[in-house]
């Protein structure tokens, strides 16, 4: 009795254990390695590189605009997905509503250096860019510096067909490697030290 028990478990079972794994290989799997359309952007902090209050009677004159504080503040964007991005326009706004904030320069540094693509600027008012770039496939990068005479917020905004956007912040990232770190060593520690155990059982066990 018990045995035709055991044999109708297993004919329901194994079927549906089966089923599963069939499951898992045919919608999981494709999922886990499939490659994603996503751009992400890192910012860096403020940099003054002049202010008149401790530089003294020093004055610099940008575009023709005299200033008496420098700042640059640069934002790095890549392609980190699987899919070449094309026609991608990407806006950088300055959350600040004062009158006398200028943008008086903007940079762009390509990897690669060379043949990477144009890069054209579509839109400008006081407080904003608005750049298309052409073309950027897995892995190039940009970094766009901003020369500004305010120290103010910079957002970054992209939109494209099925395009993911992701802020990547060095400070989470390094706690993050930090986290895994430790629970790398506390794991090896662990098989270690139960290793020595072993070890240490076997060998009383050969001498008794």
């Amino acid at each position: 009795m018990y045995e035709k028990k055991s044999m109708l478990k297993n004919l329901v079972i194994i079927p549906l254990i089966v089923g599963l794994i069939v499951a898992i290989f045919q919608f999981g799997l494709p999922k886990l390695f499939e490659k994603d359309n996503e751009l992400s952007y890192s910012l860096e902090e403020p940099k003054i590189h002049l202010d008149q209050n401790t530089a003294g009677d020093a004055k610099v004159e940008i575009n023709n605009i005299e200033t008496s504080l420098l700042v640059s503040q640069s934002v790095r964007i890549w392609n980190s997905g699987g899919f070449p991005i094309k026609m991608l326009p990407v806006r950088y706004i300055f959350e600040t509503s004062s009158s006398k904030f200028k943008i008086f320069l903007v940079n762009h540094n390509t990897k690669p250096k060379y043949e990477f693509g144009n890069i054209t600027l579509t839109e400008t008012d006081q407080y904003s860019r608005r750049f298309v770039y052409d073309l950027l496939n897995p892995g190039d990068e940009v970094t766009i510096i901003f020369f500004t005479n305010i120290v103010a917020p910079l957002r970054v905004y992209a939109k494209g067909e099925g395009l993911s956007i992701k802020l990547i912040k060095p400070e989470k990232g390094f706690l993050l490697f930090v986290t895994l770190g430790a629970m790398i060593g506390a794991i090896l520690s662990f098989l270690l030290k139960s290793f020595q155990s072993f070890y240490v059982k076997k060998l009383k066990r050969k001498r008794c």
